[in-house]
């Protein structure tokens, strides 16, 4: 969308305008007004200016113009605070980058080759420590604990919106002798356990289940 220089407004000395002669609530007005604010109407680019050939967003971000002096960004964007991604994001090849930084970044789904967090050694000084995330074939969610004189495992309250209950597995390790512990029965709430002679259970548990709040997830896609 081409803006005439009759479309570009200035308001109060605080917001640029590219389109309607109005500002944005989001922007605030009167005394909450936001200083060095910036509406635009329609489509925008940044960048130089062959690097798209048609509208494909509302924000499009390419790589700077070989006509800026000095030296060149390195970044398309580059984000030193906070950063929101709401809705739909496409990154061009021209935006892969080796590091992204960033406090928090929420996307609707992450498509990673692995999928690792860095943390400071918590032994030794001035050094990291890398962990990976597990991988598997299903968008799943795990409870772990320990069970001591009870017949029974109580699900987390939110677990009967977040999981499909008829997915649920469970491995129990006895402590200290064999109790013959067995699960007896799992329904949407809790896992019901059972021990050999009635003896009282003293168990470490681990439980999983999927997810049913989003799709299966599809583990072979075409290339």
């Amino acid at each position: 969308m081409a803006f005439s220089m009759d479309e570009i407004h200035v308001y109060d000395g605080q917001h640029l305008v590219c389109g309607e002669k109005k500002v944005p609530k989001a922007l605030g007005v009167g005394p909450m007004k936001t200083p060095g604010s910036m509406y635009c109407e329609g489509p925008h680019q940044n960048g130089a200016v062959d690097e798209f050939s048609v509208a494909e967003g509302v924000t499009m971000l390419g790589q700077a113009s070989g006509n800026i002096k000095g030296p060149q960004p390195v970044y398309a964007l580059l984000v030193k605070t906070f950063a929101r991604i709401k809705k739909f994001l496409k990154v061009d090849e021209l935006l892969v980058v080796k590091t992204i930084k960033s406090k928090i970044i929420y996307t609707e789904i992450l498509m990673a080759r692995t999928k690792n967090f860095i943390i400071d050694h918590p032994s030794e000084e001035g050094k990291k420590l890398v962990h990976a995330c597990l991988e598997g074939p299903e968008n799943a969610v795990y409870i772990r604990g320990r069970v001591v004189n009870k017949n029974s495992i109580v699900f987390p309250y939110y677990w009967k919106d977040l999981v499909d209950w008829t997915t649920v597995t469970v491995s129990l390790t006895p402590i200290g002798s064999h109790q013959n512990v067995i699960v007896k029965r799992i329904d949407e709430n809790q896992v019901h356990l059972q021990s050999n002679g009635g003896l009282p259970i003293n168990c470490y548990y681990h439980i999983y289940a999927t997810r049913k709040d989003v799709p299966r997830l599809i583990t072979e896609v075409d290339a």
